[in-house]
């Protein structure tokens, strides 16, 4: 028994919503790739505003470690 031939336009009708899905696929993966991004970014931008608010402390330098804006005297610092 063979098999019968679709008509012409029920093929190109199958082909369309083959496309259409495919299309609509490519969409929802750049739409997420485009919300992964902005999730990134409120991520970092919450992460900036914590470090902000609330500084970490600062680990105590070595006592011969040179400092750009010394609190502490260093090795090298004169005694006067």
């Amino acid at each position: 028994m063979e098999q019968a031939q679709l008509p012409e336009w029920e093929s190109l009708l199958i082909d369309e919503a083959i496309e259409a899905a495919e299309q609509r696929l490519e969409d929802e993966k750049l739409k997420a790739r485009h919300r992964a991004v902005e999730l990134d970014r409120q991520r970092g931008y919450h992460r900036l505003a914590l470090a902000i608010d609330r500084p970490e402390r600062r680990p105590k330098r070595h006592p011969g470690q040179l400092s750009f804006f010394p609190t502490e005297p260093t090795l090298f610092d004169d005694p006067a």
